[in-house]
């Protein structure tokens, strides 16, 4: 069972919004607040409902204890530069000032590891140090990087009002069927815009678990959520010097001399604070994806 009786989940018929209501049913009472119906039964509420409607909002989100903010605009690629701010920011804040209003207890929000300025943004911008924490420098450039971090600031604020208990997660690249068709491809490629870091649907689904039910709150906080190793089959320092150059400090060097391909992105505080205990390794979603590929005879699309 989870901390709290109740539990909304905007964006619970999207991908991983879907993976969400499932590893949460059946633990708590669940509403999936959605325009869209859901892809799965559960045993919860549905409301459609858009995340700007404020009044909307607050009426659905009378009675609950607490809402993982999952639905917005899932990269720069799926709508206009306008539509993409204005749905994450102004959907961000309508959420958690309707969540605040409703005497809901915790919200956790979905962030990205766009924040960091590596992704979306241009090939020399390197980071700071290896492997990227929470606390390595945030640097939106592009709308939807700009967008999540705008909904980071917007959390802390509600924080820092003593009501709401506001975590944020920055998920990496999270791969669905839709992308398994490219892994191989992707993997090699020095300009991934990922940097091979990614994470599975139902490990990114654990991260928001775990961080709706932390017992322990201090504050706001940041958790960065991704696989151990990178989609890269060759040692991710090599990769990284070929494509950002050398003089990267690294931090944690032991990481690298543990596991040659671990990721760019540093998990050490999601697993030490929140128990984060990722349950797909990269040979398990290799497997996975052969086996659905096979199974499935379908073309995959772009997905990255």
């Amino acid at each position: 069972m989870t901390m709290f009786e109740r539990i909304a989940v905007t964006g619970g018929s999207g991908l991983l919004g879907t993976q969400v209501i499932q590893r949460l049913a059946g633990t708590a009472r669940l509403t999936n607040i959605d325009r869209n119906a859901p892809r799965i039964a559960h045993s919860g509420d549905y409301q459609q409902a858009s995340i700007t409607d404020y009044d909307a909002m607050k009426a659905i989100l009378q009675g609950h204890d607490a809402l993982i903010h999952l639905a917005a605009i899932p990269n720069p690629r799926e709508a206009s530069a306008e539509t993409t701010f204005h749905a994450n920011v102004q959907g961000a804040w309508c959420v958690m000032q309707a969540a605040e209003d409703a005497g809901v207890r915790r919200v956790v929000v979905a962030s990205s590891d766009s924040v960091f300025g590596l992704s979306y943004n241009p090939p020399d911008w390197k980071p700071h140090y290896l492997p990227v924490d929470e606390a390595h420098p945030v640097r939106p450039r592009e709308v939807y990087s700009l967008s999540k971090k705008v909904t980071e600031t917007i959390a802390a604020s509600f924080a820092v009002r003593g009501q709401l208990e506001v975590l944020a997660v920055r998920p990496s690249h999270i791969i669905f069927p839709r992308g398994y068709g490219e892994l191989e491809t992707r993997a090699a490629d020095l300009q991934n815009y990922h940097f091979w870091a990614w994470i599975a649907p139902e490990d990114a689904a654990q991260v928001f678990d775990r961080a709706i039910n932390m017992s322990d709150y201090r504050g706001f906080d940041v958790f960065t959520a991704a696989a151990i190793e990178g989609l890269n089959t060759r040692p991710t320092l090599d990769m990284a010097t070929e494509r950002w150059g050398t003089g990267i400090p690294l931090q944690r060097p032991e990481t690298y001399d543990r596991l040659p391909t671990a990721s760019v992105l540093d998990t050490t505080k999601a697993r030490e604070i929140l128990g984060y205990t990722p349950a797909v390794d990269r040979g398990a979603l290799v497997k996975r994806a052969a086996e659905w590929l096979q199974t499935e005879h379908r073309e995959v699309g772009e997905a990255w």
